[in-house]
């Protein structure tokens, strides 16, 4: 066999060798990790073709992704779990029943989503369960970290469950670690993090608004604390 050939044959084992065992997506990924020289813009744009690939994946549509509401400069990032049917339609992150919850809880605390950098965990509708996510963890977690580097918010507060493990592991949960900070660290920073109930389950559990309403007196002393505007 010619080395050119040899080559080429060895190259293709070495890629089917890494499918097989789960590791050539995290090979993809680094081999097209955004240049840092980038502006923030630049990045984004570089992130969103990332997880336009992977939308396939998930058999989504890539162009049916909801990425943010582009507020870049803000130092609050609000991680959510995924798009609504309603944000779908309309082309916009928490534009149903939820959303305006969640302007009414940030309002409460003189914030609005105006004032935050609003995305989430998965960047598509989908009707399937949540949970099913928590397989697709891995990619999904070096998606966010570089979406966290890019944006370096000094606050993250994450809404529901599926952020919240995709980020920091099964151990944790709402139940458990709601109201807590957390240290979230890239190469950068250590971000402090706190997690809350999403405004879907408060929808549906209105009883818990008390508890919602303890977690947010602490993301805003926290802000205070922070100086943040």
């Amino acid at each position: 066999m010619a080395i050119k050939n040899l080559k080429k044959h060895s190259s293709e084992s070495i890629r089917q060798y890494y499918h097989s065992t789960g590791l050539y997506d995290s090979l993809i990924y680094r081999e097209i990790s955004p240049n840092k020289n980038m502006s923030p813009e630049e990045r984004i744009g570089n992130l969103i073709q990332k997880i336009k690939k992977n939308s396939i994946k998930f058999n989504k549509d890539p162009n049916n992704i909801q990425f943010s509401n582009k507020n870049l400069n803000s130092k609050i990032m609000i991680i959510g779990d995924m798009p609504s049917h309603s944000d779908e339609k309309n082309n916009s992150l928490f534009s149903d029943e939820a959303g305006d919850l969640l302007n009414k809880m940030l309002q409460a605390i003189s914030l609005s989503t105006d004032k935050v950098y609003l995305t989430n965990i998965v960047h598509f509708y989908t009707n399937e369960n949540k949970q099913n996510y928590i397989n697709q963890k891995n990619i999904l977690k070096k998606l966010t970290h570089e979406h966290i580097e890019i944006i370096q918010p000094k606050i993250i507060f994450l809404l529901g469950s599926l952020p919240l493990e995709i980020l920091f592991g099964t151990d944790y949960s709402i139940a458990k670690n709601r109201g807590q900070w957390l240290q979230y660290r890239t190469k950068e920073s250590t971000i402090d993090t706190l997690a809350s109930f999403h405004p879907n389950f408060l929808i549906k559990q209105p009883n818990q608004k008390k508890n919602s309403w303890i977690d947010l007196q602490i993301l805003e002393q926290k802000i205070k604390q922070l100086n943040i505007k």
